[in-house]
């Protein structure tokens, strides 16, 4: 195999030139090739199904047909498949809508290199993750589950990955949500043993949320997890009233232990 076709592919799709051209000087290195542009989504089904990328960066305003209705047809056609929405607006409407249609991830604009690299090494982290998982994994021959959760991150395939571990541990998860407001309401609705809730969330961050969770409830024990490595957070969490603190990106192995301990304790 040789090293370009380790690399991860990228399709961007954004109507701005000078956008195309910064993200591809950006992104082309050891792990990333851009495999193709386009300036609308005119032709986007079949420019995936020509270039089968890895991840697409996808601008929510575009010509001719817009970024969320785009979305929804990639989700249908390729429903495993990430999208990462590239945005100038911090409207929390656009959020909500985008996370609910099944987005992966944001790129605010302005963006970084760095900024970039983190949504979307988290993202094909978790994607790599999830398919040693279906290959060395079997899930548990008995249906009974005693353990419910409720799963809250922005990031579908992060999602998708918290699911499929915590259900290998024999983990019923109840409820998935996709903001922070959605896992207030879910953790109220079903008052599962754990929750699992990303720090970075639309609508309402992860620290909000939990104070909700824990002023109706104190016997769910609530996870969060982050890749925000900081004392300053911990303290926050903890003070708020996490049982406990996960760092991403997630190893299985690593989060069952985990998440066993906090069950446990």
């Amino acid at each position: 195999m040789t090293q370009l076709s380790k690399r991860i592919r990228v399709l961007i799709v954004d109507d701005c030139a000078c956008i195309r051209t910064t993200l591809r000087a950006m992104l082309n290195s050891d792990e990333y090739v851009v495999a193709g542009e386009l300036s609308n989504g005119e032709n986007i089904l079949a420019t995936i199904a020509m270039l089968d990328p890895d991840i697409i960066c996808l601008d929510h305003l575009l010509p001719n047909k817009d970024g969320m209705l785009l979305l929804g047809e990639i989700r249908t056609a390729y429903p495993n498949l990430p999208v990462v929405m590239i945005t100038g607006s911090d409207d929390t409407t656009l959020q909500h809508v985008a996370t609910m249609l099944g987005i992966d991830g944001f790129i605010n604009k302005p963006f970084s290199q760095k900024k970039i690299f983190d949504v979307l090494q988290e993202i094909t982290h978790a994607k790599k993750q999830l398919m040693i998982l279906s290959r060395k994994y079997s899930f548990p021959e008995d249906n009974t589950c005693h353990t419910k959760a409720v799963v809250a991150d922005d990031s579908r395939t992060v999602r998708r990955l918290l699911i499929t571990i915590l259900t290998q541990m024999g983990i019923e998860v109840v409820g998935e949500a996709y903001d922070g407001m959605q896992a207030t309401e879910l953790v109220a609705e079903h008052k599962p043993d754990i929750a699992c809730l990303d720090f970075d969330l639309p609508t309402m961050n992860g620290i909000e949320a939990l104070k909700i969770i824990r002023s109706k409830n104190d016997t769910t024990k609530v996870v969060m997890t982050t890749t925000l490595a900081s004392r300053e957070l911990l303290k926050l969490a903890m003070s708020a009233g996490a049982a406990g603190f996960i760092i991403k990106p997630f190893y299985p192995n690593t989060l069952k232990q985990n998440i066993s301990r906090i069950l446990a304790s």
